[in-house]
């Protein structure tokens, strides 16, 4: 009879088991799903973050002579606002008003072809990676005199650090 009630009592115990696994199956799953989730938020703000201040640092590459007067004036404020953008609008308006800040000798033949483009583009973005191909874009399109002489050593890392937004 012993025997009996230890069979009887195996499929409970083998029941409660199985509801063990299954919660901690669910659990596991929930825990991933909040890490993942939380990981890809903080994913999106460093991207977010890091287009900004790639601004800032590809604004400290440019001569002072391919800038406004008016730019110059704020460059250094300006630079503290794109280390600091944490969203896409703000960091559109960013790129915007840098692209606005350089004199229309700065920039080689072929921008005034693709400006309203590229415009259009950084006003409608809605995602980092959608700006750092525009800074890319924007980037290729300075004149190389319009540069610091440190430029043409900071620039594979730079483009490489554009690429992994």
């Amino acid at each position: 009879m012993f025997a009996a009630n230890a069979q009887m009592d195996m499929p409970s115990s083998v029941t409660n088991a199985e509801q063990n696994v299954q919660k901690t199956a669910v659990q596991t799953q929930t825990t991933a799903t909040q890490t993942a989730t939380t990981t890809a938020a903080k994913a999106e703000a460093g991207a977010k973050s890091s287009v900004g201040s790639l601004i800032s640092e590809y604004t400290g590459q440019l001569n002072t002579s391919a800038l406004t007067d008016e730019f110059n004036k704020g460059k250094a404020a300006f630079q503290g606002q794109a280390k600091s953008a944490t969203d896409v609008k703000s960091t559109s308006g960013l790129l915007q008003k840098l692209e606005g800040g350089l004199k229309s000798t700065a920039f080689t033949a072929g921008w005034a072809k693709i400006k309203d483009k590229w415009l259009a583009e950084v006003k409608g973005a809605t995602k980092p990676a959608q700006l750092a191909s525009a800074l890319k874009t924007l980037s290729e399109n300075v004149d190389p005199k319009s540069m610091s002489a440190t430029w043409e050593k900071v620039k594979p890392t730079f483009t490489a650090a554009l690429s992994k937004l």
